[in-house]
């Protein structure tokens, strides 16, 4: 009986959360599609029809399909970069056993718990000295180079990858390179699924570090569109409204196809890391 309460009243809770969380963005979903009279008459019901202009004018101010394409390759640059430099080194360092290694696995992980605004600055001004402000390459860089929750992910699930594949491929003449192409990236696939739609996902919504470094409009990202937007149409909530389900839309498609990877991949991560 004590155990069916319990149980009761964690699924009222729960559900609860599920309506706290979801009903703000019912909210903005259902007046991305109305006209800004209707919006503010009733803001809780269905609109009438769909009332598309909002979106147009979403399209065609500051430069929102600009943005969105530079979002997009931001986004391909970082998760590109952060599969291929976290993996080779979750590999490597899960493999090789010496106080270097386990050295090289605490200097990667730590910064992970570090705040990104301890650090903003000299990495700013880092940026300035190579010459990467106002580049895509620029924001790219520092995200990669911060990617130790990926090299986590990485090293943890290479340690269940029995060691004796990389035996029997080094007796059959295989050197470390194609041993990481050939075996390790194949064996990889569930966690790189996982550790890309969750830094894509990051990458995308990220507006401090594209903030910083992007001050270029033909550089910009569509997340600095949408905070330009509550200044340009600061009393148009149903363009602002349509501005931010443009700028949701991609990842949360990504999100719900990907959904069995991400949760699978972060399950058999974190399992030995």
């Amino acid at each position: 009986m004590v155990k069916t309460a319990g149980r009761v009243i964690m699924y009222v809770f729960l559900i609860v959360a599920l309506i706290l969380y979801l009903f703000p963005i019912y909210l903005i979903v259902i007046n991305s599609f109305k006209p800004f009279k209707d919006m503010f008459e009733s803001c809780l019901a269905f609109p009438k029809s769909l009332y598309l202009d909002n979106y147009i004018t979403a399209f065609s101010s500051s430069g929102f399909i600009r943005r969105l394409f530079n979002n997009i390759v931001l986004t391909f640059m970082t998760v590109a970069g952060v599969l291929l430099v976290t993996s080779m080194a979750g590999y490597k360092l899960s493999r090789v056993k010496s106080k270097l290694s386990k050295f090289l696995y605490l200097l990667y992980t730590v910064p992970f718990l570090i705040p990104f605004y301890t650090y903003m600055i000299p990495l700013v001004q880092l940026i300035t000295k190579m010459k990467l402000m106002n580049t895509l390459s620029g924001v790219a860089l520092i995200s990669i180079s911060s990617s130790s929750f990926a090299f986590f992910m990485f090293h943890g699930f290479v340690k269940t990858i029995p060691v004796e594949l990389d035996e029997s491929a080094r007796i059959d003449g295989c050197g470390e390179f194609r041993i990481y192409t050939r075996i390790i990236v194949p064996l990889l696939k569930p966690i790189m699924s996982s550790v890309a739609v969750l830094y894509a996902i990051w990458t995308w919504n990220d507006f401090l570090l594209p903030f910083l470094i992007l001050n270029n409009p033909e550089k910009q990202t569509v997340t600095i569109a949408v905070y330009q937007m509550f200044g340009k149409f600061g009393s148009d909530w149903d363009v602002i409204t349509a501005t931010l389900v443009l700028a949701s839309l991609p990842m949360v498609i990504l999100y719900i196809v990907l959904q069995k990877y991400v949760i699978s991949g972060i399950v058999a991560g974190a399992m030995k890391g």
